[in-house]
């Protein structure tokens, strides 16, 4: 008999742990299991990627938030009955605590019983499986690179991870970090990094339909990551200018998108880049910008693990990524990357490391398989099927 699994996040649009997700669901025996994923805001850019064995349910739950007295009014003259009762146990919640949140089981309407219940992501995503879902095990992913939240909030997350068999962080460095902040999961904590899936990465790289930014006549260089501060885009930008007005002739491409779009544009228009620096938007597939970089830029402040960046190695671009503790972990400075200060002088440092020192820049380029089969579909597929086992 196949094993009943569920998964739950917000969405699948273009993100790092959406792509993360998706592997997971690409690389799950289907022969074996029994998958459903419940999403709660809309499909978005990885839905038609899904495979067609995964049993996707959409709860909308955008219409119960909001002030409540406008939400009340809005709800019932739509006949939004459902909305309308969830955003009544949402105030009880407030008023009681958490276990209101086990009122919302009917609404919800699932008899199904799981083997196996994952939360994705930490918040309404655990909240849902902590409560609301009937399951033998409960399992939820901790994908955040800093411990920057409201008491409040953690002592919410304390409650709802009592409800967990098992925590999982994406790399030894966010775990470490989780423990150090939150006390009683030490025997529940442990750490699976994302899937990185070379041959997939490979075919999508090769999709001609996607603009190719190889140019002859200048050095191209790609960044991508969400367009706001913690992923310090904006630094990308900085650098630039120090390059153009040093004589090299660069076109820097950013595929993302975010609150500090405005901003980069301005910022852009200041330094008169306009012919330099290029906002892509954000792209299910950026395997194509990826492969026909000079060299790959990686700026954040902030990453558990960076997906992007393995995604690079995947490809055998060169990268160069500033430092944070998840990059760290598998980043060997001058062997299969660089590592360089957070900051516009730091990449402005590095980018001209590997323009004039060619040497150094082949050596870049090999393949990087010796760190990219820790992530192998086999190998963190083998630990997650593990951890789905009911003694």
């Amino acid at each position: 008999m196949k094993k009943k699994i569920l998964l739950v996040n917000g969405h699948l649009n273009v993100g790092g742990v959406e792509n993360s997700l998706l592997n997971v669901l690409k690389s799950i025996d289907y022969n074996d299991y029994e998958v459903d994923l419940i999403l709660f805001e809309y499909l978005g850019d990885y839905a038609n990627e899904v495979p067609q064995e995964v049993n996707i349910i959409y709860f909308d739950l955008s219409k119960s938030y909001g002030p409540i007295k406008q939400c009340i009014l809005d709800n019932i003259k739509k006949r939004n009955w459902f909305a309308l009762c969830l955003r009544i146990i949402f105030l009880l919640e407030k008023i009681i605590g958490e276990k209101a949140l086990f009122l919302a089981k009917p609404l919800f309407n699932l008899p199904k019983n799981y083997d196996c219940a994952i939360a994705y992501r930490v918040g309404i995503c655990t909240d849902f499986v902590g409560y609301i879902i009937n399951s033998k095990k409960k399992i939820t992913w901790w994908h955040d690179g800093t411990f920057d939240f409201p008491y409040k909030l953690i002592k919410r997350w304390i409650k709802v991870f009592k409800k967990f068999d098992k925590i999982i962080a994406v790399s030894d460095s966010s775990k470490k970090m989780l423990l150090s902040n939150i006390h009683g999961i030490n025997n529940k904590t442990i750490t699976i990094p994302n899937i990185i899936n070379v041959n997939d990465i490979q075919l999508k790289a090769n999709d001609t339909t996607i603009y190719d930014i190889n140019d002859n006549e200048n050095i191209t260089l790609l960044s991508v990551g969400r367009l706001s501060p913690e992923k310090g885009m904006i630094n990308c930008v900085h650098a630039c200018k120090k390059l153009v007005d040093n004589g090299y002739y660069v076109k820097w491409y950013l595929i993302g998108e975010g609150t500090q779009r405005t901003e980069i544009e301005r910022c852009i228009e200041e330094y008169h880049l306009e012919n330099h620096l290029f906002l892509l938007g954000a792209t299910s597939n950026p395997y194509p910008y990826i492969k026909n970089a000079y060299i790959y830029v990686h700026p954040s402040l902030v990453e558990s693990l960076s997906i992007s960046v393995l995604e690079a190695l995947a490809l055998n671009i060169p990268v160069i990524v500033a430092k944070s503790m998840g990059p760290m972990e598998f980043i060997r400075h001058g062997e299969n990357g660089l590592l360089v200060d957070p900051t516009p002088k730091g990449l402005y440092k590095g980018i001209l490391s590997l323009i004039e020192d060619e040497k150094l820049y082949n050596l870049l380029k090999k393949d990087k398989s010796d760190v990219l089969k820790n992530y192998s579909p086999e190998v963190i597929m083998k630990k997650i099927y593990d951890l789905t086992e009911v003694s």
